[in-house]
């Protein structure tokens, strides 16, 4: 990893456009699928056929084939346009975006390897170095970048709320924003979708907090504004980002 103080800004710049061009990316190919399977869910809806047609399906070792019929076909269009295709492009976001906030914190450490020692109240991060890491490594730079990725593949298995304070120490970014509230009820909704299939538990309510978009035991709602709103705010949180971190940084703190 060859980083220094210098081109740190312009490094979480280019982290910062690229994510925001790959959100935007997926919102405008959200909004041409749409009208395109729209269309083809309309054939499917005025179809008169009754027939099991036969379409091809991946299996192991073999070709297989799904039986649907054209009233079927209909629904699945209908249940992916409502809400799965864009449930599913916010899981895909949430991840991105975690991999920019990772990529963030991995060049602003990288830079201030001091930052290594920061702790954080509720967040457990051990700050002893595996042997293996220095023996394996070639060089300090190569240990170091080892064990960053350890500490921060630590920091996130912890909830949004302790990895963005935890964010907050290392980088100086002022996490209060609303956007951030936000994001973290959003990240909620993910761990929901895909832990849960998306009925509101106890969980969402203390991960979402005042954010929570219901009440234990609703179906919690994916739709067109919802995905909207998701890209947005995660636009709002890396521009949030940038913005502090070049303020920070060109002033030479630590």
């Amino acid at each position: 990893m060859r980083i220094n103080k210098e081109n740190l800004e312009r490094r979480v710049y280019r982290l910062h456009v690229n994510n925001v061009r790959r959100l935007n990316d997926t919102h405008i190919f959200a909004s041409q699928s749409i009208p395109v399977l729209e269309e083809v869910r309309d054939e499917y809806r005025q179809s008169k056929s009754k027939r099991d047609k036969r379409y091809y399906v991946p299996y192991k070792g073999r070709s297989k084939f799904a039986k649907r019929t054209d009233s079927e076909l209909k629904k699945i269009f209908d249940r992916y346009i409502d809400s799965e295709l864009y449930a599913n492009l916010i899981i895909a976001s949430v991840s991105q975006f975690e991999s920019f906030v990772a990529d963030v914190l991995r060049n602003v450490i990288f830079c201030y390897p001091q930052k290594l020692s920061t702790k954080v109240k509720g967040l457990s991060i051990s700050n002893d170095v595996p042997l293996q890491f220095l023996v394996a490594s070639n060089s300090i730079s190569e240990a170091l970048e080892k064990e960053i990725d350890r500490r921060i593949n630590q920091v996130f298995y912890a909830s949004p709320a302790f990895y963005f304070e935890y964010f907050k120490q290392i980088t100086g970014v002022d996490t209060t924003d609303e956007a951030f509230e936000d994001y973290i009820e959003i990240k909620a909704t993910r761990d929901l979708r895909v832990h849960n299939t998306g009925r509101i538990n106890q969980i969402y309510l203390t991960k979402a907090g005042e954010k929570a978009r219901g009440k234990s035991g609703d179906k919690l709602e994916i739709d067109e504004q919802y995905f909207e709103h998701c890209i947005a705010v995660m636009k709002r949180v890396s521009g949030i980002v940038h913005r502090d971190i070049k303020e920070t940084f060109a002033k030479g703190e630590e």
